[in-house]
């Protein structure tokens, strides 16, 4: 079984196997203690986790509230 979690030290979304305890963020280098952390979702295979990863990824870039700038004058 493979576990999608959130990194704690930057917040990236990665896979990890039950298989093991521990996981090294591959975008920071963190070593992580995989049943301590933030668990999003569980898959039965390396295909479903990627899958749901792409589909956490997705909604992670749609952000409902766009950050808008007003244009001031000089």
């Amino acid at each position: 079984m493979y576990l999608i979690i959130n990194c704690p030290s930057c917040g990236k979304i990665i896979m990890a196997s039950t298989a093991n305890r521990t996981k090294t963020c591959p975008h920071c280098g963190s070593k992580i203690q995989i049943f301590n952390a933030k668990i999003l979702a569980k898959a039965e295979s390396t295909q479903d986790a990627l899958e749901i990863i792409q589909h956490l990824k997705q909604r992670e870039n749609t952000d409902p509230h766009p950050v808008t700038f007003k244009k001031f004058r000089a």
